[in-house]
């Protein structure tokens, strides 16, 4: 060995030993409260208050009687407020994944038109919608605003709202987080009237690119289109 260099310690003994020394002083530190409760309880013995069993007994009655039902109602408490917090927290991160969405996750823009104009959108499903309204045939005009109420559907899905319906989605929507919320709901409404009354309800043009138009304003408003 190089007269320079030193041998090197065992650092897994030194680990033991600590550890060692943990164990012994806890030991005795259980020992000390022991002894240090059985002091006490020795103590009060002799002033004649009672035996240690009873004088247990007669703590743990205390306890039944005065300090667990506080703590029981305290617990209460604590959990509502821990529920309320939880469900605050999960309407905030569906805030925060909504703007994501919108952040991150961006489709091709399109150009806006003026009143109730439905302009061309870079988005296959929406021209889709677009060649079902430009259509002269009632019918077609009638798909437009249902395939574009399944974008809807699709919509709220992939920003995190839950439910067996659009109707169930909207309605669990803050509306601060949903500027177009309103326009959503009128032109969901419109599409179960189709849906329900099939050939019965009287659809214009002018009614439907209406219709379409609410629809392009909230899927715009997610960047869908």
């Amino acid at each position: 060995m190089p007269p320079d260099k030193k041998p090197e310690k065992a650092k897994g003994g030194s680990n033991d030993r600590k550890a060692l020394e943990q164990v012994i002083f806890l030991l005795v530190g259980l020992f000390l409260l022991a002894a240090l409760i059985t002091g006490i309880l020795n103590y009060i013995e002799s002033l004649g208050l009672g035996t240690a069993d009873s004088i247990w007994e007669r703590v743990l009655d205390y306890f039944l009687k005065h300090i667990w039902p506080t703590w029981t109602f305290v617990a209460a408490i604590v959990s509502a407020l821990a529920l309320i917090g939880i469900i605050y927290n999960s309407w905030k991160l569906r805030a925060i994944n909504i703007v994501e969405q919108k952040i991150y996750n961006p489709l091709p823009e399109t150009t806006t038109g003026g009143g109730n104009v439905v302009t061309e959108a870079k988005n296959e499903k929406w021209e889709k919608v677009m060649k079902y309204l430009n259509s002269d045939n009632v019918s077609d005009w009638r798909l437009a605003i249902i395939e574009a109420d399944v974008m809807l559907e699709e919509m709220l899905r992939r920003a995190g709202y839950t439910g067996e319906s659009i109707g169930e989605m909207l309605k669990s929507v803050d509306k601060s987080d949903f500027l177009t919320l309103d326009d959503a709901w009128e032109a969901h409404k419109i599409r179960n009237v189709i849906a329900h009354s099939g050939a019965d309800f009287q659809l214009s043009e002018r009614e439907a690119r209406r219709t379409v138009s609410l629809f392009e304003k909230v899927l715009k408003e997610f960047q869908v289109i």
